[in-house]
């Protein structure tokens, strides 16, 4: 005879590690190491990664390239000048706060079409909250996966008796 108790185990146990993985996937993008901090104005941004936020104006002339209502252009600044900065675009930001994964095409914006530059630097703090989010993960997984297989223990009895 089979016992149905062994299969819900099985899937109690199958799903400990799909819940850890969907954690992971949310966590990451959300918490990174990395936060944007705002360029001082009149300060010229050194090339590297970063976010171009655009002006109303900034917002209509990328429209042909980028797409409508684009407010925040996220990718590697290539070059700053005086008067432009060009961007390889790798994602999007619309005005609704949509987000949208771009191929690396490079652009060159106009500074007067520039709201501003932040460049992308590594956050301690995010860190830590990355760190102790991991540890939560792990203990939580941990905790959740003995539970399961100590409630499982026994003969495998409770089956019908004759």
């Amino acid at each position: 005879m089979s016992h149905s108790s062994a299969p819900a185990h099985r899937q109690r146990r199958a799903a400990v590690p799909t819940i850890a993985l969907a954690a992971w996937t949310i966590a990451l993008p959300i918490m990174g190491c990395y936060s944007n901090v705002p360029v001082a104005t009149g300060v010229t941004p050194t090339p590297g990664e970063g976010v171009v936020v655009l002006t109303t104006d900034g917002t209509s002339a990328v429209r042909q390239k980028l797409g409508d209502n684009i407010r925040e252009i996220d990718g590697d600044i290539l070059r700053v000048s005086r008067d432009s900065i060009t961007i390889a675009v790798t994602q999007t930001t619309t005005l609704s706060r949509e987000r949208f994964t771009q191929n690396g095409d490079v652009i060159t914006i106009a500074t007067p079409l520039v709201a501003q530059v932040q460049k992308r630097t590594y956050s301690r703090k995010r860190t830590f909250i990355l760190i102790g989010t991991v540890i939560a993960v792990l203990a939580a997984t941990l905790g959740i996966s003995s539970a399961a297989s100590a409630s499982s223990g026994g003969d495998g009895g409770g089956g019908i008796q004759p």
